[in-house]
């Protein structure tokens, strides 16, 4: 037994000597009391909590406004965030009484923190035409703002999407997401100019190929989603660079103990998540 917990340590002390990934926000801060997903307040709870990034999902109206959500179906109310107007949409009260806000809303906030990467999902739209009026109207909105391209890392289920920044906006951070355990080979989307892949845990843990290749090619990598520490201990063994997480808190707190070589004690790990009466370890939830 003796022996079990020193290798278990051991490995703890290698844990925190190697480079660790780092925290991105999944929907802003939103497990946060009186906070709700993809919300101003989300993403000024996480700005203030201090993450390297905040992710959030963008659709773009039958009004071809830009909201902040993640959709398509809007609760129960029986909205589309891609087939209602705006004012139908900015109609619905969320929990704990929060709006869902427009892009410029949630970008004005996001301005305050230039230290705090905003990095914005582009849900998959009906056509590519479509789709191309949506990375427009974005990047137009991103030069109104006068924030600079380097605070963003766009990301998105569609090829067509990330091929659209690159032909518009040649310097901006690309990133694809994908569940697809049959994914393309990471030297294609190398070949793109794709910056960073993000697969969930399913796809990436059964295939950390995925990311030893992306490593090789000077690409970045997501883990999603984040919530274990056993997940973590994987992301940093394997060299990922960015964990998504909806329990940021958590995993700051958790990763901060791997550095100082207090992430186990007799042979256990040391997790705050266990301790957190609003936090769970588990990974049940996975959609992006």
């Amino acid at each position: 037994m003796k022996k079990i917990i020193l290798i278990l340590c051991a490995s703890c002390l290698y844990l925190g000597a190697v480079a660790q990934p780092k925290v991105v926000s999944h929907r802003g801060f939103y497990r946060s009391e009186g906070s709700y997903e993809n919300t101003v307040n989300s993403l000024a709870r996480a700005q203030k909590l201090g993450v390297a990034g905040v992710e959030f999902d963008v659709n773009m109206t039958a009004d071809d406004s830009l909201i902040v959500f993640h959709g398509p179906k809007i609760l129960k109310t029986g909205l589309d965030a891609q087939k209602n107007n705006y004012a139908e949409i900015r109609a619905v009260v969320l929990p704990n009484g929060h709006q869902i806000p427009s892009l410029r809303e949630f970008l004005l906030q996001g301005k305050q923190d230039p230290n705090t990467t905003l990095v914005m999902e582009i849900k998959k739209h009906p056509t590519k035409a479509r789709e191309t009026q949506v990375v427009t109207a974005i990047l137009a909105l991103v030069k109104e703002l006068d924030m600079p391209i380097s605070q963003f890392q766009f990301i998105s289920f569609s090829e067509w999407v990330l091929r659209e920044f690159k032909r518009l906006c040649p310097e901006a951070y690309l990133m694809y997401v994908s569940s697809d355990i049959n994914e393309k080979p990471v030297s294609y989307y190398h070949d793109l100019g794709i910056k960073c892949l993000s697969y969930n845990l399913n796809v990436m843990m059964n295939n950390p190929q995925f990311v030893s290749d992306a490593n090789k090619c000077g690409m970045e990598t997501t883990l999603w989603m984040s919530n274990d520490p056993e997940v973590i201990d994987w992301a940093i063994r394997h060299e990922v660079t960015y964990v998504s997480t909806d329990i940021p808190d958590v995993i700051k707190n958790y990763l901060a103990s791997v550095k100082d070589g207090k992430c186990c004690k007799d042979g256990k790990h040391n997790c705050d998540c266990k301790k957190g009466k609003n936090h769970s370890c588990g990974n049940k939830k996975q959609g992006k």
